[in-house]
């Protein structure tokens, strides 16, 4: 099968879509199938690239990290005819993923689309939250989302959003899985805690995000105090890069955590499975997380979570226990000290949960909505949607 895949974000651009994007190309192209990604232009991207097509593209008005494609649909879809396509499948409701509708119209082929984002919990980039409405959001997603052929959803949380937006097309619940990585050798992981100033006797609780606002990541740092009463020995590894990095450093000087909570700053995808393995703990106390790809590759790393009870962290716990899940924030210091009081029993229940979020169940699942997927009809009649 030919699978067009367009985005407005992939690598090297570090998000969940990217990372949700590249496992599924890389796992349908072990099973076989040829994938293609239409993206945006990125100056930090490799020059050579296999079966990636980059359009032209600028940064974001409210979102730098972000681009939005300027190219007409032209090229796109001569481009999607000449490659063979049998299914598109976008994971944008911008630029690219509006190019993606055309192709799919003009070509008659079927689309895809999955909602990644609950864009009302981001309305905060774009002028304080004063520009845009919720309102706004619900009329252009659902606008969007009536276009494709079926909507993929990574939790039931957004494909309840998606019914109260009024989306009457088919949704399915799809999690993306994770490549279940190899254990790493012992020296490794011990090289990198010495890279990092931690000693092996350090209790590391990790978390990597994005460092923004909406990922809560002042209250992992203000709970610590609290926690070091109890653990003494208690360390924070705060992976990512982003926008409220300094302000978070700042907070961390105020408290005089310098020597506790540590910025090792943003790391290739390629290599964060050493620091799951080289943590005792993954920490996360955002509100939303669609899915939460960080949460999936903390299990297949046998590393024990204390997080929010969102929906689908509780279906898994409810297999086996994932950690500790918290409904509040004042939860949080209890939480950790209780896990990491019963950290091999914690850790060794994760075992049970490693193939149910494994990249191949998310490929059986994909695969087979794929095969029965069917192309809409036309492109023209959708738009009195804006008017609902």
């Amino acid at each position: 099968m030919k699978i067009a895949i367009f985005t407005d974000t992939y690598f090297p651009q570090v998000s969940g879509v990217a990372t949700s994007i590249k496992i599924l190309q890389e796992t349908f192209t072990k099973h076989g199938h040829e994938v293609y990604i239409f993206t945006t232009t990125d100056p930090n991207a490799p020059k050579e690239e296999t079966n990636v097509f980059r359009y032209e593209s600028v940064p974001f008005l409210f979102f730098k990290e972000r681009r939005i494609a300027l190219t007409f649909f032209g090229p796109v879809v001569k481009k999607v005819k000449e490659l063979g396509i049998d299914v598109i499948h976008t994971q944008t409701e911008f630029s690219m993923g509006l190019l993606g509708i055309t192709a799919s119209r003009l070509l008659n082929l079927p689309l895809v689309h999955t909602y990644h984002t609950w864009y009302e919990k981001y309305l905060h980039y774009i002028m304080n939250g004063k520009l845009v409405s919720k309102e706004t959001v619900k009329r252009l997603s659902r606008l969007y989302c009536q276009q494709a052929s079926v909507v993929v959803t990574p939790s039931d949380t957004i494909k309840d959003v998606l019914r109260d937006y009024h989306v009457t097309r088919r949704i399915v619940t799809i999690p993306t899985g994770v490549p279940i990585p190899e254990k790493l050798p012992n020296s490794q992981l011990q090289n990198l805690r010495n890279e990092l100033g931690l000693t092996a006797d350090d209790f590391v609780m990790l978390s990597i995000n994005r460092l923004a606002h909406e990922k809560n990541l002042e209250a992992l740092i203000d709970y610590m105090p609290h926690i070091l009463m109890e653990k003494p020995e208690a360390k924070l590894v705060l992976v990512g890069a982003g926008p409220e990095e300094d302000a978070l450093k700042e907070r961390v000087q105020t408290l005089n955590l310098e020597s506790v909570v540590l910025f090792p700053g943003a790391v290739p995808h390629e290599f964060v499975n050493q620091y799951y393995q080289m943590a005792d703990l993954y920490v996360n106390l955002s509100t939303t997380e669609t899915q939460g790809l960080t949460f999936l590759e903390a299990i297949t790393n046998h590393l024990s979570i204390v997080a929010y009870a969102s929906e689908y962290l509780q279906h898994l716990n409810g297999i086996a226990p994932v950690g500790r899940l918290v409904d509040t924030e004042a939860a949080f210091p209890e939480a950790v000290l209780d896990v990491a009081h019963h950290l091999p029993q914690a850790k060794a229940s994760l075992s049970d949960l490693v193939s149910i979020v494994s990249s191949e169940t998310f490929y059986e699942s994909l695969y087979e909505l794929y095969q029965s997927v069917e192309p809409r009809k036309s492109l023209v009649g959708h738009f009195k949607l804006l008017k609902y």
